[in-house]
């Protein structure tokens, strides 16, 4: 009897040079190709028994982890490929050149925050769509928004996009960073989520900056009406609106806001002492927002739950969600100083918490998945994918020569393995064995 005996491994250990991988797949080849050519087979059993061997065989070899793994990389990479293009579609600047520099730049920059290189680059389309001249920046800052605020990506491009517009800050990364550094920091202090003052930021913003509401104002006042009254961050944002309306005295017909509320409202401030305007140099204007909430918090506390004055007060906000958010901010003022003092706090807390969060199990496989597509695409990159997907293919090749032969030879004493294993340490080690 003769039997194929040949051993075949390929060893992919990804700190190798393209160099290195690259002579691994061309032996891996040659034995191959000794595979098929030196295969012997056995005569004597029926051909049911060797159809059995050869199907067992050809399952073995589709269904294998190697397959799924080349195919996944190759799914991943097209998907690259496609964002690529997007990019340089939304960039007409961005050379070939360019695009394969931000290719290859992605895994690293996905990486440091468990994500996979799809994911930054997904980002960095949709920056450059918007018109972001730091798309790289925005996107990073996006993912890492994402990975330690837990939420959509959707929410993370939408919070930073409305705080950009709202405060105009012209795509600054640092000045961006701060407020979602801030905003996350209060989260993790309080009973409030990111996605709640993403969709705050995004229903408000403009309109509080608008309104002489600085930022981390913004966002501690949404935190505090939030975690007081439980209600989501769009219908927080529409009433502390409203507030603000009342507070800077402006009519608004499609809010129902008219002169005639403005003026019961201001009534109902002076009621406590506390006015919404102020005069210096001989000049009467609007004060401050906060500062005049900060006032009637002071007045408001002192009030007894029966006084007409604090019903007063609420009621002339014009609606039940208004005046629950009024009454939040006003009887939880020191929660909002707190607040403020934790946005302050917060520097840098996001880039902190998202790199924990990328040693964490998905953050960590995410990691070698890119480890592993970015060491398929140098190969691809040195035109030895052809070589490397001949041999894979030289596989079926073999069960098909063997396939085409049992009509006159007998028997095959034939079985396949090929084992996919990683090390902890990064490595991803390979190998393909027949015997």
């Amino acid at each position: 009897m003769a039997d194929m005996n040949t051993k075949i491994v390929l060893g992919l250990d990804v700190p190798k040079t393209v160099a290195q991988i690259n002579t691994d797949i061309r032996k891996l080849q040659k034995q191959l190709q000794k595979v098929e050519t030196t295969g012997t087979l056995d005569t004597g059993s029926t051909v049911k028994q060797i159809n059995a061997q050869i199907a067992s065989l050809h399952s073995q070899l589709k269904t294998n982890p190697l397959f799924a793994r080349i195919r996944q990389a190759a799914s991943e990479l097209k998907e690259i490929d496609t964002l690529l293009n997007e990019i340089g579609k939304s960039n007409a600047s961005l050379s070939s050149s360019d695009l394969a520099r931000i290719g290859d730049g992605s895994f690293d920059a996905a990486g440091r925050y468990g994500r996979k290189a799809a994911d930054y680059l997904s980002e960095l389309r949709d920056a450059s769509r918007a018109g972001f001249e730091n798309a790289s920046g925005i996107a990073e800052l996006s993912i890492a928004a994402q990975e330690a605020g837990d939420m959509t990506a959707g929410l993370a491009s939408q919070y930073i996009a409305a705080a950009d517009k709202a405060y105009k800050l012209g795509g600054s990364v640092e000045k961006l960073a701060e407020i979602l550094d801030g905003g996350h920091h209060i989260a993790n202090q309080n009973a409030v989520t990111m996605s709640d003052l993403a969709e705050g930021m995004s229903a408000v913003g403009s309109q509080a900056a608008s309104l002489g509401v600085a930022a981390d104002e913004t966002t501690a006042a949404l935190a505090t009406m939030i975690a007081t009254t439980q209600q989501d961050g769009t219908d927080t944002a529409k009433a502390f609106h409203t507030i603000l309306l009342y507070l800077r005295q402006v009519a608004d017909e499609e809010e129902g806001i008219t002169a005639e509320g403005l003026a019961k409202y201001e009534d109902a401030c002076n009621a406590l002492n506390v006015s919404l305007k102020e005069t210096r140099n001989g000049v009467t204007s609007l004060r401050d927002p906060m500062e005049v909430l900060g006032d009637l918090a002071d007045e408001y506390a002192k009030l007894d739950f029966a006084d007409s004055r604090r019903t007063n007060l609420l009621d002339a906000v014009g609606n039940a969600q208004s005046a629950d958010a009024l009454n939040a901010i006003l009887g939880n003022y020191d929660m909002y100083e707190k607040m403020l003092q934790e946005y302050a706090d917060g520097t840098g807390s996001i880039a902190a918490d998202a790199e924990k969060m990328a040693d964490s199990w998905e953050g960590s496989l995410n990691r070698l998945s890119n480890t592993w597509t970015d060491t398929v695409g140098n190969i691809v990159e040195s035109d030895a994918v052809v070589t490397a997907v001949n041999g894979l293919n030289n596989l079926l090749s073999v069960v098909n020569h063997v396939t085409d032969s049992l009509g006159t030879l007998g028997t095959i004493g034939l079985g396949a393995g090929i084992f996919a294993g990683v090390q902890n340490t990064g490595k991803c080690r390979m190998s393909v064995r027949i015997s």
